[in-house]
């Protein structure tokens, strides 16, 4: 028979042990030192742009340095993987593109790291796309765009940022939801695409809000449609595809945080709300407007669901298309 005392012994020690319990994942400690946001693209291009501006944020509320590490190469893979082997403590953040979670494990099967091998923190950003036309394309709107697509199939050049890119991907959602026929032409990158598209070498392209807004409005060239939900305020005359009856057409990019799996919840939860209230305040509301940007907040597990969604529908479409890259 068990003793009163021993039974107050136990009910002490499992109070004890509850009490540690919630203690622990408190992290109330958190941050403990400098905290690393590796961004696996080069210095100076949107992602490191918006990267920094969240670093300054997060470090004047945690008062610790927060320190952007550029680690780019193989299609974001070498920073990838490097903040997935990272220790799972909160102190190295994975601040990447769409691409590296929705459209690289569909096209590089070789890739050493998966959705799987992180803990999804916080979305900061969409990045808007519209269809853009070249100044003397003879369609002015969508619909005569498409009339003249279908009556000329295959014949209408349409650039991208390279093989198996977003605005590859993009012009093929463009051109699937509308049925017609394109000729995809790839660059090496963003500027010759857009520096060929402002010459009225190639017909059309997808391109981010921070070409196309600008160039929309000085007449460089035409956007007819835009890939959003709703319309957007750099281009409040263009239509969606949605307002235009293809409501498949549906897109774009969109920078988030990630932090290994494993990562405590309560030190995700943490930078979760830091990082959510810097999105939706007003000053980084403007400072995304200007850049051509949609701050955007999200819990960690609509995060993760999102991801998830994007990653199946362009993995349905990559295969559909039978988009390879070399």
């Amino acid at each position: 028979m068990i003793g009163l005392a021993a039974i107050r012994r136990g009910l002490t020690c499992s109070a004890l042990a509850i009490t540690l319990g919630f203690a622990a994942p408190a992290q109330a400690d958190f941050p403990e030192r400098n905290i690393t946001l590796v961004v696996p693209f080069p210095a100076g291009g949107t992602t490191d742009i918006v990267a920094r501006i969240i670093a300054g944020q997060l470090q004047g509320e945690y008062g610790k340095s927060v320190i952007i590490e550029n680690r780019g190469g193989a299609s974001t893979a070498i920073g990838t993987v490097a903040v997935g082997k990272a220790e799972k403590d909160g102190h190295t953040l994975l601040f990447t593109a769409a691409t590296t979670f929705t459209s690289n494990p569909h096209l590089l099967p070789s890739i050493k790291y998966k959705l799987e091998d992180f803990a999804p923190v916080a979305m900061v950003v969409k990045v808007p796309f519209a269809f853009v036309v070249k100044k003397d394309f003879p369609a002015q709107d969508l619909k005569a765009f498409r009339d003249y697509a279908l009556a000329n199939p295959g014949k209408i050049n349409n650039a991208t940022n390279g093989a198996g890119s977003t605005v590859h991907l993009l012009g093929e959602v463009v051109a699937r939801g509308l049925g017609v026929e394109v000729q995809h032409v790839h660059y090496r990158g963003a500027a010759p695409a857009t520096n060929d598209m402002l010459a009225g070498v190639v017909d059309s392209n997808v391109e981010a809000l921070t070409n196309s807004a600008p160039n929309h409005k000085a007449g460089q060239y035409r956007a007819l449609a835009v890939l959003s939900d709703e319309r957007l305020p750099q281009l409040s005359d263009v239509p969606t595809f949605k307002e235009l009856g293809f409501p498949s057409v549906v897109g774009g990019s969109w920078f988030a945080v990630f932090a290994p799996a494993g990562t405590p919840q309560a030190v995700v939860d943490k930078l979760n709300t830091s990082i959510s209230r810097i999105v939706r305040s007003p000053d980084f509301a403007r400072r995304m407007q200007e850049i051509g940007n949609e701050p955007a907040a999200m819990t960690p597990a609509e995060l993760a669901t999102y991801v998830r969604n994007e990653s199946d529908r362009l993995g349905t479409l990559i295969r559909d298309a039978g988009i390879t890259v070399e």
